[in-house]
């Protein structure tokens, strides 16, 4: 899993959450270091937020689609911003798995990451032999 955030605090709550579902937790604190990690380690699922400097969310999203490696890799999108309708409807047009808003509930954060990584593992696996 690859938490990507630019603020300290929410990579660090985030890992606190995911850690027991006994899967490495990598970070990110930007757009740009996410996609070199998700160019350079197995990930699985990657849970993304939307607002950064520089490359934001939907970007890195939009880069990931296009390559063909990572072009089914999970990726949900996290944000603080409120209920927005047309950033949902924006993020999962670019093919996000998942559209979270802050405060996440840590029960549905672990149950959206744990099931996405299961399938996506599965789906990888045929590629892997």
């Amino acid at each position: 899993m690859l938490v990507v955030d630019d603020h300290e605090d929410n990579l660090f709550a985030m890992e606190q959450v995911l850690v027991p579902l006994g899967r490495p937790v990598l970070r990110a604190t930007s757009g740009e270091q996410a996609l070199r990690t998700v160019l350079r380690e197995n990930v699985a699922v990657v849970l993304l937020d939307l607002l950064m400097p520089d490359l934001d969310g939907l970007g890195v999203l939009g880069y990931l689609r296009r390559l063909d490696q990572t072009r089914q890799l999970p990726v949900i999108l996290i944000t603080g911003v409120g209920r927005s309708d047309e950033l949902a409807e924006r993020a999962f047009h670019l093919g996000a798995a998942g559209f979270l808003i802050k405060p996440v509930s840590p029960w549905a954060l672990c149950a959206h990451v744990e099931a996405l990584a299961a399938l996506y593992t599965r789906i990888r696996e045929p590629e892997a032999g």
